[in-house]
């Protein structure tokens, strides 16, 4: 008790917490069905900061995975397979995404999403 009175005192989180609605894995999968989605049946991503946000929103939910499970979600372990460091089903990210552009990210960078244009510094 009074270490969870420190830890809350100087902000960590549990990683038990990090799951709402069932899991993080489900929240990351999920999201990338809406992003097909959206990608299949409207025009919405020819705008590139529309899938800028959604790339941003899957990089911060990849980065709550890995915190969560100590892994990164798999785009090689096909479609329909569980992650096998953590059980859970998430599809592959959206070619429409680009690449993760988390710095902690070790895997190799997908093209950039279509339309993307270079932020200068």
């Amino acid at each position: 008790m009074i270490l969870d009175a420190l830890f809350d005192r100087l902000g960590y989180v549990r990683k038990s917490e990090l799951h709402f609605a069932r899991s993080v894995g489900k929240r990351l999968d999920e999201h990338r069905e809406t992003v097909e989605a959206i990608a299949e049946k409207t025009d919405l991503f020819t705008e590139f900061w529309h899938a800028a946000h959604m790339a941003a929103q899957d990089d911060y939910l990849m980065r709550l995975y890995h915190l969560a499970y100590g892994a990164w979600p798999d785009d090689d372990v096909g479609e329909g397979n569980r992650q096998p460091d953590t059980g859970e089903y998430v599809r592959r990210r959206p070619k429409v995404l680009g690449c993760c552009r988390l710095p902690e990210y070790p895997h190799q960078p997908m093209p950039p999403p279509a339309g993307s244009r270079p932020v200068s510094v």
